[in-house]
This record gives structure tokens, sequence and C-alpha cells, in this order.
């Protein structure tokens, strides 16, 4: 039988909904499987105020930190089990450990018995409360459970001043507590971060604990896997903070992934990657989030394939400390005598480097040990500096070190000298550098100020935004929210039916609906609602009815609580939704848009959209608000990934404004030509979003600023087909009102078909300035030649300025609008990379 072990960090385990998707994810992989968890978030930190205020009689904040550890399981055990007998017997138990921790602290506060024993006992009552809870929570939903105390399965030794796993005791444990549970066809939830020492007492694990205790019942069972399910989506080839272009890695090897931990990946702590090396246990980390998402692969097997660079990283707030003299040339024990004297003030050294003529010494340690390393050499070698045979201790403040890993480097000419060149064009001085004889790693040590700007000029120069694995099409389902259920709603919906089995067979992809929602109301089903249901859904729409009943809808919190993974919320209304979308993003949605308002939005709160979808990880898209069901914005996007900028957009952009002009050109008047587009469904619910123009303007500020420009629709010169007396919200007032207009309109198509011209709407964007309204134009030029509803946007580009590209098809109506969303949902379902977004 295969063992497996998942852990989960805090912010995994913070609130009911986080832990509802560990439990979802934990019950898709039931057989086999220890399950490892750390402390709630922020419970282990507040442990820790309350060991060192009661040890130095500092109590002022104890009974408050108690409240908020209490309350915290309280609203886990509320969220998580059943009310009635059975939670209050479960709280009854979490309540009990509660009590534990109180009296500790009076003892302490007695006793004032500061000691490593008295503190791991405090704190690792964090990790026992979240072990009591994910297990009561399983047993909840029918699992077999088995809770195991960590310190009866990882045994500890004392080796001079620091405990370690005892690896003989410790699989001997595990051998006959933990396997005999596992292959009875229960799963085990253990306390991570602690293990018990050699008298019975609970020693902790120190900095990334849970992790290290996931790996050592790894190895100790012999696992298939240790999977750590944290809050990001892997590790990165640099820190996203300073490098917008950072990518997942899809995999590394060991050596690497310990390096990076080394120098500063805080996803990872390099010592929990040692138990599985042996035997050459896989690692992976994973999001507990996104859990399909593949994450990182840790392993001994992975190549250095086509990137002898994998990643980069790096430590700031450092400090350099050079001991130089030419009196220590050739003289035995220098650098023993340097080191053994850090050494004894427990001073950790992170690099090391000297001169082939023993001159100096450099090394590199925290910023806040620097003076006090310098002074302890001061002390030590006064002799030789009074008799200047050491010249001085230097210390250089404020520095970074920063890592270039990977295990092509080997034997690959030239990535030293392009790392130091590249550097060097940015103008930033290299202070100090090493490199082990393995060339798995070159580190430069810089000032602390350049760290990013360096960091970004070498991602650039490996070229690791590149990395790019290849397409995952996931049988796994995607699951949709579709936000307006009016003619554009209704027929995505009867499109994903009709399409459902070349989805399902030819692309591998499910896509049930699981919300729909119109101005009545919203409904969810967790799996996706039937065939039936949707039809009913769509015979009372088409009968002008409520979706919801009075009192049936489900609220928006309800949608965003969801138990889904992968998800897409759809927003087809014609409404400001643009709160409502980022509280989508936030919840994890990717969002697709038919409705151009929340777009058009004032900059700022735009780029607050996109920059949410960033960080996230999560699309954006919208074909469908420009061009309908035209690639408008996705042959933008290639000719700009194919390095090629976009000068000058002219485009005839509304379908409706198209079929008016050549309606008019036909003889209809404009009154008439306007009813005929409502009645066909080729206009805004609010006809007049068409006819003032502000529809087209949306698109075109759309499109500017997807080429780049920072602009907002006040900035857009926009000429409406209609006068402010006209106006009305009632759109047949409205309509009636239009037949004013008739005459001017008809005098204005003949005259310029007597100049051999058509009159046309159209939006005209470049660098400088953004236009929309009437013109003009020749009547065998590709604008005078459209007809009816198609829509047509000509792009000027560096490649394409004599001859510009021209993007032609029909741009209005229901049927092609929701084929250009379900376009957008079918690429972000099937396109799913590891680390970027579709």
């Amino acid at each position: 039988m295969g063992f497996q072990v998942f852990k989960f960090g805090g912010t995994s385990l913070a609130s009911p909904e986080s832990l509802q998707k560990v439990l979802g994810i934990i019950e898709k992989h039931r057989e086999g499987l220890c399950i490892v968890v750390s402390a709630s978030s922020g419970v282990t930190d507040n442990l820790y105020k309350l060991y060192y205020g009661a040890v130095q009689n500092r109590r002022d904040e104890e009974a408050a930190l108690l409240q908020q550890i209490s309350d915290r399981h309280r609203l886990l055990v509320q969220g998580l089990i059943p009310a009635g007998a059975e939670q209050d017997r479960v709280w009854n138990a979490v309540k009990t450990l509660l009590d534990e921790i109180a009296r500790i602290c009076e003892s302490l506060a007695i006793l004032r018995e500061q000691t490593a024993k008295t503190l791991s006992k405090t704190v690792a009552y964090g990790e026992r409360l979240m072990a009591l809870v994910v297990s009561e929570a399983l047993k909840a939903r029918g699992q077999k459970v088995v809770g195991i105390d960590s310190t009866e399965l990882i045994k500890l030794m004392r080796e001079k001043s620091e405990y370690t796993p005892d690896d003989n005791a410790s699989k001997k444990a595990v051998n006959e507590r933990l396997k005999p549970v596992l292959t009875s066809g229960s799963m085990a939830v253990v306390p991570g971060f602690f293990g018990e020492g050699p008298e019975g007492e609970v020693m902790i694990l120190g900095r990334g604990g849970s992790d290290y205790s996931a790996t050592l019942l790894g190895a100790y069972l012999g696992a298939d896997a240790v999977c750590l399910y944290k809050e990001v989506d892997g590790l990165m080839t640099a820190d996203p903070r300073h490098v917008f272009e950072a990518r997942v890695l899809p995999e590394l090897h060991y050596r690497e992934a310990t390096e990076l931990a080394y120098y500063g990946a805080k996803v990872l702590h390099p010592r929990a990657i040692i138990p599985l090396v042996a035997q050459k246990i896989p690692l992976i980390v994973k999001n507990t989030f996104f859990p399909d998402k593949p994450g990182t692969r840790i392993a001994g097997d992975v190549a250095s394939g086509s990137y002898p660079v994998k990643a980069l990283s790096y430590i700031d707030k450092q400090a350099l400390v050079s001991v130089e003299g030419k009196g220590m040339m050739g003289v035995p024990g220098m650098a023993s005598r340097v080191f053994g004297i850090l050494a004894q003030e427990n001073i950790s050294i992170c690099l090391i480097t000297q001169a082939s003529s023993e001159a100096s010494i450099c090394f590199v340690v925290p910023g806040e040990q620097g003076e006090l390393a310098r002074k302890l050499l001061e002390s030590s070698f006064r002799y030789e500096i009074d008799r200047q045979l050491v010249d001085e201790i230097k210390l250089t403040s404020n520095i970074a070190v920063l890592a270039v890993v990977g295990l092509g480097m080997n034997g690959t000419p030239g990535i030293a000298a392009r790392a130091f060149s590249c550097i060097a064009k940015q103008g930033i001085n290299i202070i100090a550098i090493a490199q082990g004889s393995s060339e798995l790693n070159i580190s430069v040590v810089i000032e602390q100020h350049q760290a990013a700007r360096a960091l970004r000029a070498l991602h650039q120069e490996y070229g690791l935004e590149k990395i790019r694995p290849v397409l995952i099409r996931d049988p796994s389902e995607i699951n949709l929210a579709i936000f307006g259920l009016g003619q554009i709603g209704q027929v995505l919906v009867r499109q994903l039916e009709d399409q459902k089995d070349y989805l399902d067979q030819k692309l591998k992809l499910r896509v049930p609906i699981v919300s729909v929602a119109d101005r009545s109301g919203l409904l969810t089903c967790d799996k996706g609602f039937p065939a039936a249901e949707l039809e009913q859904f769509l015979e009372r729409k088409t009968h002008k009815q409520k979706l919801c009943a009075d009192g049936a809808s489900a609220s928006l919190d309800d949608l965003w609580h969801g138990a889904w993974d992968r998800k897409i919320f759809i927003d087809l209304t014609a409404t400001e939704t643009a709160p409502i979308l980022k509280k989508a993003l936030l919840a994890g949605f990717h969002v697709v848009l038919a409705n151009k308002k929340p777009l058009a939005i004032p900059y700022k709160e735009y780029k607050e959209l996109r920059d949410i979808a960033a960080e996230k990880n999560l699309s954006l898209r919208y074909e469908a608000t420009v061009g309908a069901g035209l690639p408008v914005l996705d042959t933008i996007d290639k000719l700009e990934v194919a390095g090629d900028e976009v000068l000058e957009i002219l485009g005839c952009l509304s379908g409706t404004l198209g079929y008016l002009m050549t309606q008019m050109e036909d003889g209809v008047p404009f009154s008439q030509a306007v009813r005929n587009a409502y009645d066909l469904g080729y206009t805004e619910p609010d006809p007049r979003d068409d006819l003032s123009g502000m529809d087209v303007a949306r698109k075109a500020l759309i499109l500017a600023r997807t080429i780049g420009l920072t602009l907002n629709l006040d900035d857009i010169k926009l000429e409406g087909l209609f006068p402010a007396d006209c106006s009305h919200d009632d759109p047949e007032v409205f309509l009636k009102n239009l037949t004013r207009l008739d005459q001017s309109y008809g005098d204005r198509i003949r005259g310029a078909q007597s100049r051999g011209a058509v009159l046309r709407f159209v939006a005209r964007i470049s660098r400088d300035q953004v236009s929309v309204g009437i013109e003009e134009v020749d009547k065998n030029s590709p604008f005078g030649r459209l007809r009816g509803t198609d829509n047509q946007v000509t792009l000027k580009t560096q490649r394409y300025a004599n001859n510009p590209l021209i993007v032609t098809g029909p741009g209005a109506g229901a049927e092609v609008t929701a084929a250009g969303v379900l376009n957008d949902i079918i690429t972000i379902a099937s396109s799913q990379e590891r680390g970027g977004r579709a």
C-alpha cells in the first residue's frame, strides 16, 4: 500500500471557509493519507506572547490573547461541526486544551521557568488544537480518522545543545503506531512542529517545524510523496514582489530547492528537504486555494533542462565583515580563529570569500549581528591590529546577497560572465563574489537598495520569464457562475448545453453551471444545475418571469464562499458591476465579461482590478466587450506578444449603429431603423447607450487601455446620434421621440451619397487622441463596404504601417456575443498554464 503525507499551513487553517477547502482536498486523497497540520494563522505568535508575558511577569495582555485563541477555535468548530450535541462535545474537548494553556500560564508566572522545555510545551498547543479540530471535522463528514500526537511518532535525541531526530526510534514508532492506522483504511491527523525529547518532554523543531515534521514522517513511512499545501502556487523563478514576470517553477532538483530555500525563498526551509533525499521521495509544494494547479515538484530525478539558470533568490538586511592585513598571508589558522570566535556567539554566516593571497577574508552575517561580529574580532585580533599584522576589521552594512541558482550551470560556459556583465550594465557595483566548485550557485554581494533592480535585470538576462511548461488540458471541471440571464445569458446557456459533448470528448473539459442570476436574485447548485433545470430557467425568462421566487435567492456571499476550486464569474449584465467583479477576483474567480461598464470606470479603479487578477494569477478576459465574437483583442495580444506595437486603431465597433446606417442607406427612416434594431435585440436594453455613442466610447476606451493608454471616459471626444431633448428613461417613449430626427438624417444620408460617400460611426484611437462619432467615408473603402451588423477594426502597427491589418465580421446579436464569451471560457478552461494565466 502506498502512503502520502499532506501538510497544511496556518493560512489554510485560518477560517471555516479555508478549512472547507482543506477538507475537500483531503477527501479526494483518503487512502494511506497522513495529514500534518500547523497551528491556525496567528495562534503560535499569540502563544509565544503568552509564554514570555507569563515568565517575565508582563501579563496585561494575557486575558485578551487567551480570548483571541478561544474565539478563533470557537469559530472553526461552529463553522465545521453541525450544531447540537456533537458540536458541544467537540467544543468541550477544545476547551479542555484551552484551559490547560491558561493553567500553564499561571504556573509559569509563579515559577518564572524560562527554558526550552517550558516554551515548547506552551507553543505546541497551537498545533494540538488544530489537529483536534481537523480530526473532528473529518469525522463529522463521515471519514475514518485517527488523531495521533507527534510525541508518539517523532522521537528526538540531544546532540550537544541541539535536539535532532532520532531516526531509528522514530521509524520504529511510525511502524508500530502510524502504519497500522493507515493500512486499516483510516486517515491519520498529526500536529506538526514538535516531537518528544529523550526524557519524554515536548520539544519544538524550530522554524519550518511543521514542514519538517511532514517530511520526517514521509521518510519514516517511505511515502510515495509529501505535499506541502500553502497559500502560494509553488516556488518561483524570483520574488514576484520585485520581479513581475516571475514564473512558478514546475520542478526543481533537491539541490536547487535547497539553495533557493537557504537564500531567502521563504516558501520552504532548507532542512525540510533533507529527510526525503536518501529515499528519493518527491516533495510537492501546492496552493490550498487553487489545488488543481500543479505546483512545484522537487525531486532527485529532475534534469537541468534547457535553462541552466532556474531561479534567483536573495537575502537582504545583511552585513559584510572583512578581515584584512598583509600579516595574514601564509599564517595557518587565521580563518579558523575568525569563524571559531563567531561560532561561540552563535553568529550565522551565509557567505564566505577569501583572496588567494590569504590577505583578506570576507563573510556575510545577518545585519543585526554585524556590529557584534566586528567588535568580537577587533577584541580577539587586538594584538595583530596593534602590530599592523591585521590592518582593520571592516563592516559594510545594508547589503544583500543575490544567488543565481541552477543545476545546468555546471559545465555551461559564460553563466558567471553574463551575471557580472548584466549587473554592471545596471551601474551596480559588485562588492564580493562566491561560487562553489559544484557551480550550482553563484552569489554576489551588492548594496541592498540595488537588489530589486539587479534581480529584474538578471531575470531578463537569463530569460526566466519564458519558463512556460506545456499547457495542461485538465479533465476536471471548471465551474461557471452566470451573472445576468438576459438574451446573451440565455443563448450562452444553450450553447454550453449544445456543445457539452464536444467540450467533454474533444477538449476534455467539463463546465457545469453552478450559479445563475438575474434582477430577481441568484441561485446556486454545488454540483451544477441539471440540463432539465436549466431549461426551466430559460422557459421562465422566455415568458418574462422572475428567475427566483420571493425569498428564494441566495446571496453573493454564498457564491464567494462556494466550495469550487476552479471557477469563472461571467458578467453578462449592462450595469455598473466593478465592485462585484473585485469581490469575485478576491474570491478566486476568473472573470469573463460581455459588460463594458466595469471596464470603463476611472483608470485607477480599472488598474486595481487588473492588479488583483495578476496578483492572484487569475484571468480577466473581455473579448466580447469590443467586437462581440470577433477576435479583436486576441489579435492585438498576439501582435504585442510578437513584439509589434499598435500605433492606431480605427473601428466601426457597433453592429447596432452599422445596422442603422445601412438601413438608412436603403431608405428606412432613422426612427424605424432604431425600432427594428431594438426589436431584433441588436441594441443594449437601454437603446440610448447605443445612440448616445457611449457604448462605442466604452469600447474605444477598452481598446485604448488594452494598448497601454491611461485614459478615462471623459478624455474621449464623443458625438452622439440624438439631442438631449429626445432622451427618455422609457425606451418606448424614447423611440417615438426619435421621429423628430428622421428628416435631418435623411438629408444627411442623401448628401453623402451625392458625394460618393456613406455615413459610418467611427472610433479613432491613436497615441494622441481618441474620438467617436459619425464620419463620411468613401463608399468603396473597407468601412464603406460594411453592411448590416458587421463590425470592422483596422490595426495600424509598426509592421502593418502601410497596409493595416483588418478584422471584419458580425458585431451584434446575442448569438455572436455569447460565442465570444464562450471562446473566453474555453480559453481559460483549456489553457491552464503552470504559474500563468490564460
